[in-house]
């Protein structure tokens, strides 16, 4: 029998022919291949298809300046309208897939592709497999540093690691337009784990040092901080999420806060924050050790909304507690406070224990003539949409005072108020 009449399968000289046949076209496939992607001709080529893809990729015109493509190396530049810069150059692998490249990004225009209204300049290296990619790289923010160390799984970030290194705080507040006048720097580390499956963990350390603060006139209209509009997406969606922070931070001087609280501070702090939960339920739980004492506080957010604040004070130093939120002292002790609050209604109960009046803060700061009592008080405060009461008991060493459920009209409390007020406006001590 003639080989032609025998089946493929038993046919040498046919598979020879059909191997012949693959082989030339798998050559030629990559002869093809490597015309439009490795060589000059190709990079020329593919270099408006490119440059369109950064542009629809970053929503913003893109210009390519370099890109150069070979089997085993490549390089890429480009700039935006505001003459921000990219540019990478390294070496890679197809089979197994591996790249290892270095970058280099400065984004100090405040316009085109930087949209965090910092002035960023970074570079770093790219290592790793389009499933499991590493950049490690340092930052330079204002005078100071971030070291930056991120993974990426299928170009999603996964985990970030940060360690900041004196980075100045008055050039934020100024970026964000929030008046301000310190010296303050930062320095710390954060650590984010579990981001591309929004079941975030989070832990770290900062430490703010200030050796020189002046207050600053309070930003006018000044909005809460509202978790929904951080988190929310373009279209105001928030999408579903599972977080657990623990953050230790180390305050020289609290005033750095009083533009997010809205009221003068003065002091140094130590706190503790823990915030856990989902989209739906919010829990944060902050001890922090201020005005010589202990104060622990929770806040429940429901859907990002602050729903209900429990705040306690222990052992505080009614000097360090005044000089905490910018009034003038009338008095000193010992004192000891719970807050409770719907954001509707909220009742303050003070204990104050070894007090002493100082008649000349009384008179000259709250318009109050006595002379110096020693005493012990407890007082209660109710405050409702459309009124406040208070009541308690106050033993000193002239006599004993007991009211109930008295309106908040007695002079010394309107003169008190009115200082509160005094101070938020001027943002002064």
């Amino acid at each position: 029998m003639d080989t032609v009449d025998l089946p493929i399968e038993g046919n040498p000289l046919r598979k020879r022919y059909i191997l012949v046949a693959i082989g030339l076209i798998l050559m030629t496939v990559w002869a093809i291949a490597h015309i439009i992607l490795f060589t000059p001709l190709g990079n020329w080529v593919l270099s408006p298809l490119l440059q369109n893809k950064l542009t629809s990729a970053l929503q913003h015109p893109i210009t390519l300046k370099t890109f150069t493509l070979t089997s085993d190396n490549f390089e890429l530049s480009f700039v935006d309208e505001a003459n921000n810069s990219v540019k990478t150059k390294g070496v890679y692998t197809l089979i197994p897939p591996h790249i290892n490249a270095l970058y280099d990004a400065n984004l100090s225009n405040l316009a085109g592709i930087n949209t965090t209204k910092l002035p960023i300049e970074t570079n770093g290296t790219l290592q790793g497999a389009y499933h499991d990619l590493h950049l490690t790289g340092e930052t330079h923010l204002f005078s100071g540093s971030i070291d930056t160390n991120a993974t990426l799984h299928f170009l999603s970030l996964s985990s970030l690691q940060l360690h900041i290194h004196n980075l100045p705080y008055q050039p934020f507040m100024e970026t964000f337009e929030y008046p301000h006048n310190s010296d303050t720097v930062l320095n710390g580390e954060i650590n984010i784990n579990g981001i591309e499956k929004r079941d975030i963990t989070a832990t770290g350390q900062l430490i703010a040092t200030t050796h020189h603060f002046k207050p600053s006139r309070l930003k006018e209209n000044n909005e809460s901080f509202d978790f929904w509009s951080l988190l929310a997406d373009k279209e105001g969606k928030i999408h579903p999420f599972i977080i657990h922070t623990d953050l230790n931070m180390s305050v020289d001087e609290l005033g750095i806060f009083e533009q997010f609280a809205h009221y003068p501070l003065r002091t140094k702090a130590k706190i503790h924050s823990v915030l856990r939960g989902t989209q739906n339920h919010l829990k944060l739980n902050t001890t922090a050790f201020a005005a010589g004492g202990k104060i622990d506080a929770t806040l429940k957010l429901t859907k990002l909304r602050p729903k209900m604040v429990n705040l306690t004070l222990k052992h505080a130093n009614v000097l360090s507690l005044f000089k905490l939120i910018s009034l003038p002292t009338p008095i000193t002790g010992n004192i000891d406070g719970q807050l409770n609050s719907d954001f509707t209604n909220t009742t303050i109960a003070l204990n104050i224990k070894k007090g002493h009046t100082l008649p000349s803060v009384l008179k000259r700061h709250y318009k109050i003539t006595q002379p110096l009592i020693a005493f012990n008080s407890s007082i209660k405060v109710v405050l409702a949409p459309k009124s406040i009461h208070y009541s308690g008991t106050f033993k000193s060493d002239l006599e004993d005072i007991r009211f109930d459920s008295s309106p908040s009209h007695d002079q010394m409390l309107n003169n008190l108020l009115r200082q509160i007020n005094n101070n938020k406006d001027k943002g002064e001590i």
